[in-house]
C-alpha cells in the first residue's frame, strides 16, 4: 500500500509530498484525477484539470486523465488498469464519500490500494482514506445527508484532520471525546503523510501532530507517526 495524504495546501506547501508521489509513478501511464468533491460552480472541472497539470508540470509530469461523476458510474476494476496512480481532489468530504460508495468506486479504491497503486488524497481526498470522515464535520456541510461516516480505513485506524492549525487543538480534543475518536492525525496545509502497510511517515515542509487518547505528540518531517 502506498498512500499520500496532503493537508490541503498550495503547490508550494505540498511540494515535498508531490515530489514523493511523482517518484512513485510509472510515468509511462497516466494518473487518474478524481475532482468530484469540488464545488463546480466555483471551480469547473476543466479548470481543476488545468490546475493539477500546472501543479505537477514543474516535477516533470502532467499526464492526468480526469473522470467526473458520469464517467465513474459504469466503471469496473478493469477500467482502472490503464493508470499508474490516482489523485483524489479536495472539496466537500460528504459529497465525495457518498458518490464513491454509490458508484462502487469505494470498493475499487480499496482493492487498488491493497495492490500497491499509488493513491494521493488532498484534503477531502485524504480524509476518506482514513477510518471515518467525522473530522470533516468541523468544516464541511453534510448537504447530502449521509449518516454512515465510515471511510476506507487504510491508515492504520487513524482519523485525519486536514488544514490543521495549532489553535484547533481544543476543537480536536472536543471532537475526540464527543465522537469517540481514539487516534487522530492532524495535517497542516504545509505537510503530508506517506502511509504504507507498515509505517506512516510525516512529509514536510512542516511537521504534523498526532492525538491519541487525549495526548498530543508533534512529529517532524521524516519521522514515523506514533502508532499503538
Amino acid at each position: 500500500m502506498r498512500l499520500f495524504l496532503s493537508g490541503g495546501g498550495s503547490d508550494k506547501e505540498s511540494i515535498e509530498l508531490d515530489k514523493k508521489y511523482t517518484r512513485s509513478l510509472n510515468t509511462s501511464k497516466p494518473v487518474l484525477y478524481l475532482p468530484i468533491a469540488i464545488n463546480i460552480k466555483e471551480h469547473p472541472y476543466q479548470e481543476c484539470l488545468q490546475w493539477i497539470r500546472r501543479q505537477f508540470q514543474p516535477l516533470g509530469f502532467d499526464n492526468f486523465i480526469m473522470w467526473e461523476e458520469g464517467d465513474l458510474r459504469d466503471k469496473t476494476l478493469k477500467d482502472f488498469g490503464q493508470f499508474c496512480g490516482i489523485y483524489i481532489g479536495g472539496g466537500n468530504t460528504f459529497k465525495l464519500l457518498k458518490e464513491l460508495k454509490e458508484f462502487g468506486t469505494f470498493e475499487i479504491l480499496m482493492d487498488l490500494a491493497q495492490k500497491d497503486l499509488p493513491i494521493y488524497g488532498g484534503s477531502a481526498g485524504a480524509i476518506i482514506l482514513a477510518r471515518t470522515i467525522i473530522p470533516a464535520l468541523s468544516a464541511d456541510a453534510n448537504d447530502v445527508s449521509i449518516t454512515d461516516f465510515s471511510a476506507l480505513n487504510l491508515v492504520q485506524g487513524y482519523d485525519i484532520w486536514c488544514h490543521y492549525k495549532e489553535q484547533m487543538d481544543e476543537k480536536i480534543y472536543t471532537y475526540a471525546r464527543e465522537h469517540d475518536l481514539k487516534q487522530i492525525i492532524a495535517i497542516p496545509e504545509s505537510a503530508g503523510l506517506y502511509a504504507t502497510d507498515n509505517a506512516i511517515e510525516a512529509v514536510g515542509p512542516s511537521g504534523i501532530s498526532v492525538f491519541i487518547s487525549g495526548v498530543k505528540r508533534n512529529i517532524k518531517p521524516g519521522e514515523t507517526v506514533w502508532c499503538v
